[in-house]
C-alpha cells in the first residue's frame, strides 16, 4: 500500500518489495495492529517504511515525513491517492462504535509560488464492507503560522447497520487532495497522524471455540455431568453423546457468555436425540439474564435409559460462547424450579426517590369550585354596580381593584389552570407509554429484523428513537422536597405497577403462537426477556428525572422531551438509555447513566404449566442528588398567578366593603332625604 498520482503507475522490483516487508517487520515491535476493546486497541497509528509502503500499525513506527515534489497546475492539477491498510490484519470478531473518536492528519503543502497551505482533502474509513467519508476544503495557512493538522472528533460512521468487524475483514484509510500548483507535500508520520475508534467489545473466535465436536454424524463422546466449555461459530452444530442412567429428572444446565446483541445466537431448544433416535419432547424451559450471562435450564421427566446425543446449533453470522453441564435427579425442588418465582414482579418503585418523604406536599387537580363561586360572586357585584353612584373614591378606589382582582384570580387564573390540565391531541398518558413502549420491542423482536435494528430499539430510552418527541401528560398526586430546593415528583402508577402481568398481556395481543408441545415461541421468550430488562431501566430513568425547580401548584405536569443520540449505557449484549432530552447536556446524561445504572439486573422466566416472570435488580450504590440534571423540560399546569386563592379573596374582600360602604351611603340619603320631604310639608 502507498500512494500514487492518479494515471502514473509506479512499479516496484518484487526484490525491493521483500526487502521492504522484512524492513517494516524489524522496524515495528512485535504487535497485533488489531481492532479490539484493549487498552489503545482501536487507536491506529499512520505509518510508512518508505513512501510508497505505507500501514496502519498500533504503534507509531516507521518514517517521521513522507513527501513528494509535484509540479502541477490549474490546467493540470494532480490528484495524490494515499492508502493505508491495517498491518497485521483484523484477528477479532469486534463490534465497531457508531463514532470515530477521534482523528488526526498532518498533511502539509507549500507552494513555490504561494507559500504554506492546506490541499483540498477527501479522507475514507474503510472497516469491512463499509465505507465513511469526509471533506475538508482547501485553507490558506497564514505567513508566519504552523498548519495545525485536519482534526475530527466524535465523527458519526456510515456503517449501513452493520457494526460488526469479523476476522481478515478490510481496516483501511485512504487519503485523496487535490493539488493546482506546484509545490511539495510533506505527511508528518511517527504519532503524528492516527485515528483512534473505542471498540465496545471483541472477542478472539479461534480461541474461543474449542473444546467441541465436529458434527452430528460424529458426535463427541462425553460425562453427561462434566463441564463443557464450547462456542457456536455461525451455523455450526455441536454434538455430544452420553449415557443416561435410572432418574426422575433429567437437567441440562447451558450458559451463554454476553455478546453484543448483533452477535448472539439464537438459543434455539438443543436437541436431545433419545437411544430410539426418536427427538424428545420439548422440555420444561427456565431463563434467567443478567448484564453477565444468560443461563438456560432445560428439564425433562422420566426419560428412557440409554444412549443419547445432545446437538446445539448455531445461526450463519453469529458467534457466541457458552459452558453446559448435565444432573440427573430425583423429584424435589431443585434449583432454578418454579417454585422459587413469587408468582408477581412489580416495579420497585421508590428506587430513584431522593426526596424528604415526610416534608411532601399533597397535589390535586383543579376543579370548578373556585371558578363557579367566582362566577357567582362577580354577577351579584355586577348588578349591584349598575346603580348610580356618587362616590368615584369608592368606584375606582375600592369597587374596580376589587373587580380585577377577583377576575384574574378567581376566574382568569382557574380557567387557565384547567385548560393547560387539558391532554392535548399530541400527549399520551403513562399506560400509552408503557404500551407503546412493549408493543415496539414485541415488533423487533421478530424473526429476520436485523439485529442493529433491534438493538436501537431496545437501547432506545422509553422508546424514543433520535430525532422523537416525547410528550407526556402525567398526574401526580404527591411531590417531596429535595436537599437543592427542588422538587421530586412521584408517579402514582409505578407504586403498584405489575410488570409481569403487563409484558405477558402484550404477549396475548400479539397472538403469540406455541409449539405442539404448548411452549412458547423462542420470539415470544425472547421478547419477554428484552422486555423486562427494558422496561425496568425505562421506569428507572422516568422516576429519576421527575424533578422540577418550583413548588408545584397542581396534581397535572406535562413531559415534553425532543430526543436525540446518546453512548448506551449498560452492557455491550443488550444497550441501555442510548437516547436522551436535548434539555440535558451529554456530559449530565453521561453522568446520570453512571450512577443510576443497576449494579446487577436478572430476569427469570419460566416457561412451565403457568409462564411466571421474575424481575430482580441490585440498584446502584453511587446515586444522589448531584447526578440529577439541572435541566428537565417538564412543566406544570401552574396558570397565571401563584397565589390566585389569596388574590380571589382580597377580591372579593374589597368588592364586598365597596357594596356595604355604598349601601350605608345609600341608605344615609334615603333616610336625609325622608326627613328633608317631611319637614317641608309642615310649613304647607
Amino acid at each position: 500500500m502507498g500512494y500514487h498520482h492518479v494515471g502514473e503507475q509506479r512499479p516496484l522490483h518484487p526484490l525491493i518489495l521483500v526487502l521492504s516487508v522484512l524492513l517494516f517487520s524489524l522496524l515495528i515491535p512485535a504487535v497485533q495492529a488489531n481492532l479490539s476493546q484493549s487498552v489503545d486497541g482501536g487507536e491506529l497509528f499512520l505509518s510508512c517504511i518508505q513512501d510508497d509502503e505505507c500501514f496502519l500499525t498500533s504503534v507509531a513506527s516507521g518514517e517521521e515525513i513522507i513527501s513528494d515534489t509535484i509540479f502541477a497546475s490549474p490546467a493540470q492539477p494532480d490528484t495524490i491517492t494515499l492508502e493505508f491498510e491495517m498491518e497485521p490484519q483484523q484477528k477479532e470478531v469486534a463490534l465497531l462504535p457508531t463514532l470515530l473518536a477521534s482523528m488526526e492528519l498532518d498533511l502539509r503543502f507549500t507552494g513555490e509560488v504561494s507559500g504554506a497551505n492546506k490541499p483540498e482533502l477527501e479522507i475514507s474509513l474503510i472497516l469491512g464492507s463499509t465505507v465513511t467519508t469526509w471533506n475538508f476544503e482547501a485553507e490558506i495557512v497564514p505567513v508566519g503560522v504552523t498548519s495545525n493538522p485536519y482534526t475530527l472528533e466524535n465523527e458519526e460512521l456510515n456503517l449501513n447497520g452493520d457494526r460488526l468487524l469479523w476476522p481478515e475483514d478490510t481496516v483501511r484509510l485512504r487519503l485523496t487532495f487535490l493539488l493546482d500548483r506546484p509545490g511539495t507535500w510533506e505527511l508528518h508520520l511517527r504519532g503524528a497522524s492516527f485515528l483512534n475508534l473505542d471498540i465496545p467489545w471483541s472477542e478472539d473466535v479461534d480461541s474461543r471455540n474449542t473444546d467441541e465436536p465436529s458434527s452430528d454424524l460424529e458426535p463427541r463422546p462425553t460425562d453427561f455431568e462434566t463441564i463443557h466449555y464450547g462456542a457456536l461459530l455461525e451455523n455450526d452444530r455441536d454434538c455430544w453423546t452420553f449415557e443416561i442412567g435410572e432418574h426422575e429428572l433429567l437437567n441440562i444446565y447451558l450458559e451463554w457468555e454476553s455478546v453484543p446483541i448483533e452477535i448472539q445466537q439464537s438459543h434455539g431448544l438443543p436437541d436431545l436425540i433419545q437411544p430410539s433416535g426418536r427427538l424428545s419432547k420439548a422440555p420444561e424451559v427456565i431463563v434467567r439474564e443478567d448484564d453477565d450471562s444468560t443461563r438456560m435450564t432445560y428439564r425433562w421427566r422420566a426419560l428412557p435409559v440409554g444412549e443419547y446425543i445432545l446437538c446445539i446449533g448455531g445461526t450463519a453470522g453469529k458467534f457466541q460462547p457458552y459452558i453446559w453441564t448435565g444432573q440427573l435427579a430425583f423429584e424435589g425442588i431443585g434449583p432454578l424450579s418454579p417454585y422459587e418465582f413469587d408468582g408477581k414482579a412489580f416495579y420497585p418503585a421508590g428506587t430513584a426517590i431522593l426526596g424528604d418523604e415526610d416534608e411532601a406536599i399533597s397535589l390535586t387537580q383543579s376543579g370548578f369550585g373556585l371558578l363557579f363561586i367566582s362566577i357567582l360572586v362577580m354577577i351579584g357585584f355586577v348588578v349591584d354596580s349598575l346603580r348610580n353612584s356618587t362616590s368615584k373614591i369608592l368606584r375606582f378606589g375600592l369597587f374596580s381593584p376589587g373587580v380585577i382582582l377577583l377576575l384574574i384570580g378567581g376566574i382568569f387564573h382557574p380557567m387557565w389552570v384547567l385548560a393547560e390540565e387539558v391532554q392535548t391531541d399530541s400527549e399520551i398518558q403513562f399506560d400509552d407509554l408503557i404500551e407503546m413502549r412493549l408493543q415496539q420491542l414485541w415488533d423487533v423482536s421478530y424473526p429476520g429484523v436485523p439485529e442493529q435494528v433491534l438493538a436501537t430499539h431496545l437501547g432506545a430510552t422509553w422508546g424514543m428513537l433520535d430525532g422523537d418527541n416525547l410528550q407526556l401528560r402525567l398526574v401526580v398526586e404527591e411531590a417531596q422536597p429535595l436537599p437543592d430546593g427542588r422538587w421530586q415528583l412521584i408517579i402514582p402508577e409505578l407504586q403498584d405497577l405489575r410488570m409481569d402481568q403487563a409484558i405477558f398481556g402484550q404477549v396475548a395481543r400479539g397472538g403469540v403462537q406455541t409449539t405442539d408441545e404448548g411452549m412458547l415461541e423462542q420470539q415470544t421468550v425472547r421478547f419477554i426477556l428484552f422486555a423486562g430488562r427494558a422496561l425496568l431501566l425505562d421506569l428507572l430513568m422516568l422516576e429519576a428525572m421527575m424533578v422540577v425547580d418550583e413548588p408545584p401548584k397542581s396534581s397535572i405536569f406535562h413531559v415534553d422531551f425532543d430526543m436525540v443520540t446518546a453512548p448506551a449505557s449498560g452492557s455491550v449484549s443488550v444497550p441501555a438509555w442510548a437516547t436522551r432530552p436535548t434539555s440535558v447536556s451529554a456530559s449530565d446524561w453521561v453522568l446520570l447513566q453512571a450512577n443510576l445504572f443497576p449494579k446487577q439486573i436478572s430476569v427469570s422466566l419460566c416457561d412451565c404449566d403457568f409462564d411466571l416472570l421474575d424481575i430482580r435488580f441490585t440498584d446502584s450504590p453511587g446515586f444522589d442528588i448531584k447526578d440529577i440534571p439541572p435541566q428537565i423540560n417538564i412543566e406544570n399546569a401552574s396558570g397565571l398567578i401563584s397565589y390566585s386563592t389569596p388574590v380571589t379573596l382580597l377580591g372579593m374582600v374589597l368588592c364586598a366593603f365597596a357594596s356595604r360602604t355604598e349601601y350605608q351611603r345609600r341608605k344615609k340619603a334615603r333616610t336625609l332625604a325622608a326627613r328633608y320631604f317631611n319637614e317641608s310639608s309642615k310649613w304647607d
